[in-house]
């Protein structure tokens, strides 16, 4: 009887363990060979997601489907890309830490990788246009963690 009693009141927390764990395998991915640019925008512009872009640490990424920007984009709203080389972006600053917050490419037809990623790298002048020019296109691997539960619920009310 002990043993049963045992089993029942073991069986929620190891079915619940079960959960947890596949919900981390599901919420990292790595990404190889793929695309990453760089951008600017206009002074006072919003992402997709409503934020305020970060020089150097906004990403943007590709929709879900190519030419419909209500499908979301690729990858959740705070989702951190994190390269494994150094990406140099001015005067020997290095980055490798990125964070979805954009969508671009909206029509993927500039022939960028499906997983290709776009770094702000500020507002739209002639020095940081610039740089982002000479930053130009290049190829890196990558791996993504999801974000924290509460900025996916952000994304989920607007």
């Amino acid at each position: 009887m002990k043993k049963l009693i045992t089993s029942v009141a073991l069986s929620p927390i190891i079915i619940g363990l079960c959960f947890i764990v596949s919900n981390d395998e599901a919420s990292a991915a790595r990404y190889s060979n793929q695309d990453v640019t760089a951008y600017v925008a206009s002074s006072g512009s919003k992402t997709y997601h409503g934020s305020t872009p970060r020089q150097y640490s906004t990403a943007a990424v590709h929709p879900n489907t190519c030419g419909v920007p209500r499908s979301g984009t690729i990858f959740p709203y705070g989702t951190h890309i994190y390269t494994t080389t150094n990406l140099t972006m001015v005067s020997g600053v290095t980055k490798r830490s990125f964070y979805v917050e954009d969508m671009g490419d909206v029509n993927c037809n500039r022939g960028l990788t499906r997983q290709w990623f776009d770094i702000y790298f500020g507002v739209d002048n002639n020095t940081n246009k610039s740089n982002a020019t000479k930053f130009g296109k290049k190829r890196v691997n990558y791996d993504t963690t999801a974000p924290p539960p509460q900025l996916l619920k952000k994304e989920e009310t607007e």
